[in-house]
């Protein structure tokens, strides 16, 4: 098993030190007017110079996370300290809330619509502040986190377009993005303050979300867990399902007992039940004809309302890779180490870019590249190198 570890750990640690980073280092940060770039072509050419925030705090994370747990290197300081300080100019709205997008001087395109600007802002502030010591980014980063604390229930506030009246749904993204941030946050917010929050995240994904009968992980339900109607109701995300699981069985590896003595369930039958649910998962989101994972699935194998749904894409299989590496060191299992393995042949052979570094970001069902892009308005420098580094910690 150790031999398993090693080769993984020192593949994992090649692919992000030596395609990953070096592609954002080199085409990523705006030197003249702060900030990183996010819409970057396949050679690296800037196609868009406008900021969306979450990537400005996405990116911002990443930098400091490689600093702290990678090794302490002065350059990545460097690029986390240019980052923090677009974000402290010109990120926030008056009421605090970050917008959503910025031109490239720092004025706001877009309201702050979006609570998950605010969650990597604050991530990505929270994990500035520990290698930087700057007490302004620890402080706007604890109090950003309260304020979403505060909005979850609502997160679009007056940009909601759902009547909750009619039909009120529980969607699973909220609890997810609850438990990354506890991770981030550990340290800087109180145990007695986070550990609740993550029990009632990992519990609300339990009893509403993972549907033991059907065996599917459901991305919105009624909030008794009932479905939803229509096509709403029967949306599978197979990768989100894996990043959300795989959060819950680090929470309970990290610290079970506390989390789970609130829940009123014990360490075995959670880590049970959520380890099936990634097994039910990439069952039946794994395209048996072309490999991969699909983007989106219908339950009940109508035509999903997704256009996109069968196309492969870079954090699902990013994602993937953390969970069944976990799930294979947790259990023992190797039909978690079975997996592990096909996915990762799967995902060096088809998204990483050998000739320019880094991964394509959107594939065609049939594996080839259906965007040359490295970055844009949703792909950036995140999943992929938070997986590899996850990968790397599990091996460790």
């Amino acid at each position: 098993m150790n031999e398993i570890f090693e080769k993984v750990s020192q593949e994992f640690k090649n692919e992000l030190l030596i395609s990953i980073v070096p592609f954002w280092e080199k085409f990523s940060i705006d030197k003249e007017y702060g900030g990183y770039f996010s819409c970057i072509d396949r050679n690296g050419t800037i196609f868009d110079t406008d900021k969306f925030m979450w990537m400005q705090g996405r990116e911002l994370w990443c930098w400091s996370y490689l600093y702290r747990t990678i090794t302490p290197k002065e350059e990545w300081l460097k690029m986390a300290s240019h980052g923090a300080e677009y974000i402290r100019k010109f990120g926030q709205a008056p009421n605090g809330d970050y917008y959503f997008s910025l031109d490239r001087q720092g004025r706001p395109l877009v309201k702050p619509y979006n609570i998950f600007s605010d969650c990597f802002c604050a991530a990505g502030l929270a994990e500035f502040g520990k290698i930087s010591k700057e007490p302004w980014a620890v402080e706007n980063a604890i109090k950003t986190w309260y304020r979403i604390q505060e909005r979850q229930s609502n997160p679009k506030g007056i940009w909601n377009k759902q009547i909750s009246d009619n039909r009120s749904i529980h969607l699973m993204n909220m609890p997810m993005i609850q438990l990354w941030l506890s991770q981030v946050f550990n340290g800087l917010i109180e145990d007695n303050i986070l550990v609740p929050i993550i029990a009632d995240s990992i519990r609300s994904i339990l009893t509403l979300h993972i549907n033991k009968e059907k065996k599917a992980v459901f991305e919105k339900v009624l909030f008794d867990g009932s479905p939803v109607q229509g096509m709403d109701g029967r949306l599978l995300s197979p990768g989100h399902a894996l990043e959300t699981l795989w959060f819950m069985l680090k929470a309970i590896n990290d610290d079970g007992y506390s989390i789970l003595s609130l829940i009123g369930i014990s360490k075995d039958e959670a880590i049970l039940i959520i380890t099936e649910a990634m097994l039910w998962t990439i069952q039946r989101g794994w395209d048996l004809m072309y490999g991969g994972i699909y983007y989106y699935l219908d339950y009940e194998g109508f035509p999903p309302e997704k256009l996109e749904w069968d196309m492969k894409l870079w954090w699902v299989h990013a994602e993937a890779l953390c969970a069944f590496l976990l799930a294979f060191k947790t259990t023992r299992n190797v039909e978690f180490l079975d997996w592990f393995e096909k996915i990762q042949d799967w995902t060096w052979n088809h998204f990483r870019d050998v000739e320019f570094g880094e991964w394509f970001g959107y594939l065609h069902r049939d594996g080839s590249p259906a965007l040359l892009l490295k970055g844009g308005k949703w792909k950036g420098m995140f999943h992929i190198p938070r997986a590899l580094i996850e990968c790397m910690k599990i091996c460790n």
